[in-house]
C-alpha cells in the first residue's frame, strides 16, 4: 500500500518540525507542511492529502477560516484541529464544520497516533472496499474472457478434429504406404490433445476460489494442472485406436 499523506498547517515552525520529524515520519507517513492557513488551503487542493493536521490559532487565516474555506473546494480530507487554547465554543464550531477530532497541545506520540488512526479509519475502509470491488471486477472480466475464448476454441477444435479423422480414414484407404502424411496427421492430433488440455485447465481456473492468508494468495498451479490434463488426454488418445480396432 502507498504511504498515506498528511498536511500539517501550523505557524509555529519549531512545533511543526518536531511533530513531523519525531512523530509523523517515524509512523511512515508522507508529510507536507504549510506555515499558514492561506498556503495550507492551496496545498490541500493541490496535494489532496489523506489527512490535515490544522492549528486553530494562526495569523491571516485562522484554523476555522481555513476549514470553512476548505469545504468549498474539492479537498475532502478529514481534519484534526490542534490548539493550546481550546474552548467549548470553538470546538463546537469546528465540529459543525466537519472536523474529525481535536488535539490539545502538547500531546504525546501515542495520543497523536490514536487520533490519526480514528480519523483515517473511514478512508481506509473505503479504499479497502474500492480495491475489493476492483479485484472482483478484474476477476470476473478474466473469467468471462476465458469462458468466451474456450467456447470459440472448442468449436474450432471440433471442426479440426473431425477433418483430421476423415483425412486419416481416406489416406489409410487410398494411400496406405504414405507414412509421412499419416505421421503429420498424428502430430496434429497430438497437438489437439494438448490444446484440449489447456482448455480443461482454463475451465478449472474459472471455478477455482482464491484463498488469501498472511497477505499471500494461494492460486491454482497452472503448470501442474496442465501436465496432469495432458497425461490424461494422452492416455485416452492411446486407447482410441485399440477401441476402434476392436470395433
Amino acid at each position: 500500500m502507498s504511504q498515506e499523506t498528511i498536511l500539517v498547517v501550523d505557524d509555529n515552525r519549531q512545533f511543526a518540525r518536531s511533530l513531523i520529524q519525531y512523530m509523523l515520519i517515524p509512523l511512515n507517513y508522507t508529510v507536507f507542511y504549510a506555515k499558514n492557513g492561506e498556503i495550507g488551503l492551496q496545498m490541500a487542493v493541490d496535494r489532496q492529502p489523506d489527512l490535515i493536521l490544522l492549528d486553530m490559532h494562526m495569523p491571516r487565516m485562522t484554523g476555522l477560516g481555513m476549514l470553512s474555506a476548505l469545504r468549498e473546494t474539492s479537498c475532502t480530507a478529514p481534519v484534526i484541529f490542534m490548539t493550546a487554547e481550546g474552548s467549548e465554543n470553538i470546538a463546537v464550531k469546528a465540529f459543525r464544520l466537519g472536523v474529525k477530532d481535536y488535539l490539545s497541545k502538547p500531546f504525546s506520540a501515542e495520543e497523536l497516533q490514536e487520533t490519526v488512526d480514528r480519523a483515517l479509519q473511514e478512508t481506509r475502509l473505503r479504499r479497502a472496499k474500492e480495491k475489493l470491488e476492483r479485484d472482483l471486477l478484474v476477476s470476473e472480466t478474466v473469467r468471462q474472457t476465458v469462458v468466451t475464448l474456450s467456447h470459440y476454441l472448442n468449436n474450432y477444435l471440433a471442426v479440426l478434429n473431425g477433418n483430421i479423422f476423415l483425412a486419416q480414414e481416406d489416406i489409410q484407404q487410398q494411400l496406405p504406404d504414405n507414412a509421412e502424411i499419416l505421421e503429420s496427421l498424428n502430430d496434429c492430433e497430438h497437438s489437439i490433445t494438448k490444446i484440449e488440455a489447456v482448455l480443461r485447465v482454463l475451465h478449472q481456473i474459472t471455478r477455482v476460489k482464491l484463498t488469501t492468508y498472511h497477505g499471500k494468495v494461494k492460486m491454482l498451479d497452472i503448470e501442474a494442472a496442465l501436465q496432469e490434463e495432458i497425461q490424461k488426454l494422452e492416455q485416452n488418445r492411446k486407447q482410441r485406436p485399440q477401441a476402434n480396432h476392436n470395433n
